[in-house]
């Protein structure tokens, strides 16, 4: 397995993702959800970040804790941002969403991983599209 590459804080694929992330928490946020945490690591016994973890309200008040994987792109020569996510990246973000929902006791009623596309366009809104329960 290769590492990942090397960024820095001002590398444009890095301002990429970060915009992208933005938008997705801002996107979640009205739609009433309650954003817990951001760009969660784990620690050094486990590889990987959290783009989002978020609270999705349910009227009886115990919401779904979902895991949110943002993939933020500038183009669709590539295809979907979506499409980034393979089985072996849920098989980590699973892992990270056991390991995040064990180190905060938050109250909920289920547990679920999602991914927000964003496709960012010059000159034009982003377009946005979330995926429900990946994986599943």
């Amino acid at each position: 397995m290769q590492p990942a590459p090397t960024t820095t804080p001002t590398d444009p694929r890095r301002l990429i993702g970060q915009r992208g992330e933005a938008i997705a928490a801002h996107y979640l946020s009205d739609s009433g959800w309650r954003i817990l945490d951001r760009n969660w690591r784990p620690g050094p016994c486990l590889r990987g970040e959290v783009d989002i973890v978020a609270l999705q309200p349910h009227p009886d008040g115990l919401g779904t804790l979902v895991i949110v994987e943002v993939k933020t792109r500038t183009s669709a020569v590539a295809g979907p941002p979506a499409e980034a996510v393979d089985a072996r990246k849920l098989a980590r973000l699973r892992t990270l969403a056991v390991a995040w929902a064990a180190t905060h006791p938050v109250p909920h009623a289920g547990l679920r991983l999602d991914v927000v596309s964003v496709q960012l366009r010059a000159g034009r809104p982003a377009l946005l599209r979330h995926h429900r329960g990946v994986g599943d």
